[in-house]
């Protein structure tokens, strides 16, 4: 499987955990972020941290790992910053939310390599939750606009951590008492 471009979206308000930096929560002893970065560099050629004034403090990160490389975008709408970096950026695209933890790693691989079969000009990542398709912020996009479609996983697979009640499931999983997973 070729390597990807990859995008993380990081400039959110973070407003129903409290903090637009809710992506810097410690998981298993590391920040969310980092882990997010670690599980894509199997499948990305080269990563791209979009941040936003309210998150551009983190940049540093950039800085650590040749990999990564920080844009600002204004922050202000999601569906226009993300529209602006898909103009950019070359396709196929994996773009992903920046508060994403992955349970089991071969996830992202599988559905890379299932939405490259695909047919479809905008691939989601959903997840089962008790019937219903849960939209997590992962997405493999071949053009800006188009046909869609969602490639289910159960719910174990990752989790969104959206809010405290997100961040307890993780903090309380097994995996996080045995972190070489």
């Amino acid at each position: 499987m070729d390597k990807l471009p990859c995008i993380i979206l990081a400039g959110g308000k973070g407003s129903r955990l409290g903090t637009a930096l809710k992506f810097l929560i410690n998981i298993c002893g590391r920040p969310l972020l980092i882990e997010l970065i670690n599980d894509l560099k199997n499948i990305c050629k080269y990563i791209i941290i979009a941040l936003s004034k309210r998150t551009s403090r983190v940049s540093y990160i950039c800085r650590e790992d040749y990999l990564l490389d920080c844009i600002e975008t204004s922050g202000e709408d999601y569906v226009k910053d993300l529209d602006t970096l898909l103009k950019i950026f070359p396709k196929p695209l994996l773009v992903t939310a920046a508060d994403i933890y992955i349970i089991y790693k071969n996830v992202l691989e599988d559905f890379i390599r299932r939405a490259i079969e695909m047919r479809e000009d905008i691939i989601t990542l959903a997840l089962n939750v008790n019937g219903t398709e849960k939209l997590v912020g992962i997405t493999l996009f071949r053009n800006t606009q188009g046909s869609w479609r969602n490639i289910l996983y159960p719910e174990s697979y990752l989790i969104d951590v959206d809010d405290l009640d997100d961040l307890k499931k993780v903090k309380n999983m097994v995996i996080c008492r045995n972190y070489n997973r």
